[in-house]
């Protein structure tokens, strides 16, 4: 899967070509500071998936997002941004932009969103791995595999709705079998371990105290703020807003 990066920080530029160069099946096609830049590269250059802040100097990510549209170019974009802004993150999605990751962003979270639209894009080669994979590797290995696409869903559905139905299906598993699988490869019972990811991301979303406790629930695929707040003291023993208080006077 070709990919393009833009951004005007040169250590994430830096750090992301690592990261995707190091990945198989991954190329880094082209590195960009600039939008006219990255634009002008865009007649000549391969790629499936380009990654880019939407805050930059003179020309924003949104422009270079709507510049692609208006060219038709069938690229997946994910956002990188530092802004935890709910006007840019609707702007982007009007846009058709696939994911809107904050900085600093996860790698494993972004890798799993990369790898799952590397299925998406290229589903027969991707089956055909998996086979090789299956057959050299093991009943256990692949397992692990299995879990390992669990984790990978939940880190991309985690803002939504997840039923054990719906990531089973996706799985081609029967529900019960991919809760012994997971239980056995992890310590963990699936949903709790949905529950406890989507915890920890609140955690993350909280510290910016743009964001609300409603908008922090919403985010991480909770429909109501109240039992939200529910699940996050019982996980931790202290509401959001004591969470976020705390982490505030910390930083004072």
């Amino acid at each position: 899967m070709k990919l393009i990066i833009v951004d005007d920080e040169p250590k994430i530029r830096k750090g992301l070509f690592k990261l995707l160069e190091a990945q198989e099946g991954f190329q880094v096609t082209g590195v960009f500071e600039d939008v006219r830049t990255a634009l002008k590269a865009l007649y000549e250059l391969e790629a499936d998936v380009i990654i880019t802040d939407i805050k930059m100097p003179e020309v924003s990510g949104l422009e270079l997002i709507r510049q692609i549209r208006e060219r038709n170019l069938n690229i997946r974009i994910i956002i990188l941004s530092g802004y935890s802004n709910f006007s840019y993150a609707q702007k982007a999605i009007e846009l058709g932009v696939t994911r809107y990751l904050l900085k600093p962003t996860d790698p494993r979270e972004l890798l799993s969103v990369l790898r799952e639209l590397e299925q998406e894009l290229f589903p027969e080669s991707h089956e055909k791995e998996e086979m090789q994979d299956s057959s050299a590797e093991g009943e256990n290995e692949v397992g692990n595999l299995l879990v390992l696409k669990a984790i990978q869903y939940i880190a991309v559905h985690y803002g939504g709705r997840i039923t054990l139905k719906d990531m089973a299906e996706e799985l081609h598993l029967s529900p019960n079998y991919l809760c012994e699988l997971f239980k056995r490869h992890t310590g963990k019972n699936l949903m709790e371990y949905v529950t406890e990811y989507r915890m920890q991301k609140a955690k993350s979303y909280l510290n910016h105290v743009e964001y609300k406790v409603a908008d922090v629930a919403e985010m991480v695929g909770y429909k109501e703020a109240k039992y939200f707040s529910s699940a996050f003291k019982k996980e931790y023993g202290i509401t959001p807003l004591e969470y976020r208080n705390r982490r505030q006077s910390h930083l004072i």
